[in-house]
This record gives C-alpha cells, structure tokens and sequence, in this order.
C-alpha cells in the first residue's frame, strides 16, 4: 500500500474522530452500491435528474429530508478548486483553495445550502457520483458545525462521505482513463488518491462488517488493485480495527501504535502451526487412550510392587 505514515495516520484520525462524534447516526451506514438497488431512478442528461441523484444519495446520509439545498453547474471558466488536489491526499492546492467555488462541493446560502458541480462532470457517471457524493460529506459536515480548514475542506469531505457508505461512488471517481487526440489521459476527479481512498473504504467494510466483494465488483482494475492491497493491510491490524470499531476516541490524536505485517512465509508456517497444535489437541481430547498391554512377567512385578507399598503403609 503505498501511503505515507502521516497520510495513514491521517486518514485513520479523521474516520475516528467521525464515528466517535456522531457514532449514533452513523450507526448502521450501509455500503452503498452503483447499482439499480441503489439508484432506481431513470437518470437524463438534465438539472432535474441530476437533482434526484442527489436527493436519492442524500436519503443515504445522516441528513434532514427537508434540508434546503440547491443545485448549481459552473462552466470551466468558473471553476475554483476542482478535483484532483495535490495527489498527496492532503488537501487541494494552496492557491486555489481560498477560491470561493469548490466544484463537487458545497457553499452556504441565505435559506439553507448550494452544491456546485462543474457542468463538463454532468455527463459522465463515475465523475458525478464523486461530486455529488464529495458533497454529500460536506454537507454532514455542515449540518454537524464541524469547523474545516479550507485547504482540506475536500480531503475531510471525502472521508467523511466514505464514513456515510458513498466509498465506491468516490474510489471510482479517483481514477479514469479517457482516450484523447494526445493518447490516453488518466483523470483524478477527487482530492484523495486513490490509495487514500482504497484505505478509506477498506477500513469501512471491516468496521461495518461488510463484504468486499461488494466492493470488488464495481471497480476497475486499478482502484481494485489498490482495494485488495489496502484491505490486506488492513487485516493485519486487528487492534486498530477493534478501537476504529469499539473505542473511535482512542485514535483521533492519530497517535496509536500498528502491527508489524508478517511476511508470506511466516504467516503461512504461523497458520500451518496453529492448525497442527489445534489438530493434535482435538484428536487427543476425541480418542480415548488404549491400555498399555503388558506381558505375564510386568503384572506379576506390578502385583508384588503394590503388595509392597500396601504393607508399608499397613506398618506405618
């Protein structure tokens, strides 16, 4: 998994620090899937469809039905700090991120709140469903006062919006290729990578007890690959797992100890080991042990020596 240890820790603090907050409402959060299931609403290239996705992620969300929120498409020439950021999974760049329009984000309003989303990401899905969804954790976020440095505003968004189930909508989205004139171009249209991302989700299904093959089935190779390698590493963290789960407080400072990852063949010979001892302990507890037989001469020796012992006692 190749993420820096400040950017891990990171990630695991903010998750933390939402479950230990509003574990509550967050309790149960479902996985939500890029399916019909999901998402049964016949979707159009117009404002309207767009707004029923929106309204259908919302209702998959800690939030107010009644929420008042608006829905706004900015041209390119509009365009604040778009998706994508700085790749390091920390925030979106400096220069931009004091831009009043975050694309695929979320501003206050006089009666409630807008979503601004770059009109070029309408027509295509896996670009949408990252915006909306990235906005869908902002708007947690407003509806919860939490306090966001600008600079992260999009990173925290993110991961807040993987802590409300929208994980694959926002993993999808952190990596396509598209053909062009100039050959094939690789877009990123969140601010988290996606190995952040990859974490981010793998941690989700372990806490949520969910399947990773929910997971695995919607993503491109890329994103899987860095979902398989994210979860391994995640498995071999059962503590962290376990207060991620139980005890969120003990791990927003992000100061908290990891498991040494064992290689392949010491987790092979580990398992193969456990699996010995457990064998041999059942099969002793099943089969009773057999008498030893003895020959004519060893009862004879057997019988005097208890002859002996009773007399001494006698005697005593």
């Amino acid at each position: 998994m190749e993420l820096s240890d400040d950017a891990l820790r990171s990630i695991v603090a903010h998750l933390a620090h939402i479950r230990a907050e509003y574990g509550a409402v967050l309790e149960g959060a479902d996985l939500v899937e890029p399916n019909g299931d999901y998402f049964p609403d016949e979707f159009k290239l117009e404002p309207a469809a767009v707004e029923r996705l929106m309204r259908r992620m919302m209702t998959y969300a800690p939030l107010r039905a009644e929420l008042d929120v608006a829905l706004a498409f900015a041209s390119p020439d509009d365009e604040g700090a778009g998706g994508g950021g700085c790749g390091s999974g920390a925030c979106s760049p400096a220069d931009k991120a004091t831009k009043p329009v975050v694309l695929g984000g979320v501003v206050e309003t006089e009666s409630g709140y807008a979503v601004i989303l770059a009109s070029s990401d309408v027509g295509e899905p896996k670009l949408l469903a990252a915006a909306l969804a990235r906005s869908i954790g902002r708007l947690v976020l407003f509806e919860a006062g939490e306090p966001i440095d600008p600079r992260v505003e999009g990173a925290l968004s993110e991961l807040t919006a993987v802590a409300c189930g929208l994980g694959i909508l926002l993993l999808n989205g952190a990596c396509l290729y598209k053909k062009g004139c100039g050959g094939v171009r690789r877009q990123q249209a969140t601010f988290l990578g996606v190995s952040e991302l990859a974490l981010a989700c793998a941690l989700f299904v372990r806490v949520t007890d969910g399947k990773p093959s929910a997971v695995r089935r919607h993503l491109e190779v890329t994103q899987r690959e860095a979902f398989d390698s994210a979860l391994d590493w995640v498995s071999a963290q059962p503590t962290l797992v376990s207060n991620l789960t139980r005890h969120p407080a003990t791990l927003t400072d992000g100061i908290f100890s990891l498991e040494e990852k064992k290689s392949l063949f010491a987790r092979l010979f580990s398992r193969n080991d456990r699996r010995r001892n457990e064998d041999e302990l059942s099969a002793a507890m099943a089969v009773p042990r057999q008498a030893k037989l003895r020959s004519a001469e060893e009862l004879r020796r057997l019988e005097e020596t208890k002859a002996l012992v009773a007399e001494a006692l006698q005697d005593s």
